[in-house]
């Protein structure tokens, strides 16, 4: 292969790889936005229709747009103020790791929350692994200090 050949072939590369690495930076920028935003419709048009998201919050996956936009209306409902600062993204291939922190008032917990747990201000570290493809959201599985949730909201000034 002659020199002129080889640096064709190097800068189409580059290209494709750069291409890549915006269009998943755009779907994770996309999706951090709308998360605060509120904005639940924009939320699960960023995932598959299929999209299975995991999160100590509940047992097993919440799938697809329907499971999404439940789990995003219960959050945006529970804690009106809830915020989100992107502390540092990595993209690896098909997936993207993002440390985040979240945080807000609980000021209208669901029904089975204790009493003791109404506004009260929390803020927690997050870590969400997102598999992408073909620009959309495959899987999302989040990792937090749910401890660290529960001593912000009285449970241990309880027990």
């Amino acid at each position: 292969m002659n020199l002129k050949t080889h640096l064709l072939l190097s800068a189409l590369l580059i290209m494709a790889v750069t291409s890549a690495f915006c269009q998943t930076s755009n779907v994770i920028d996309n999706h951090f936005k709308a998360l605060t935003a509120h904005d639940v419709k924009a939320i699960a048009a960023g995932y598959a229709d299929d999209a299975q998201v995991y999160s100590p919050n509940w047992e097993g996956a919440k799938t697809g747009i329907t499971g999404i936009t439940e789990v995003y209306s219960r959050y945006f409902t529970s804690t009106p103020d809830l915020s989100y600062q992107v502390v540092n993204t990595i993209n690896a291939g098909e997936n993207v790791i993002v440390e985040y922190i979240s945080g807000g008032t609980l000021s209208n917990p669901e029904g089975n929350t204790p009493a003791y747990m109404k506004d009260k201000k929390y803020k927690l570290n997050y870590c969400a692994i997102f598999t992408l493809k073909n620009g959309k959201i495959i899987k999302e599985t989040d990792y937090f200090d749910q401890v660290a949730f529960l001593r912000q909201v009285g449970f241990f000034d309880q027990h």
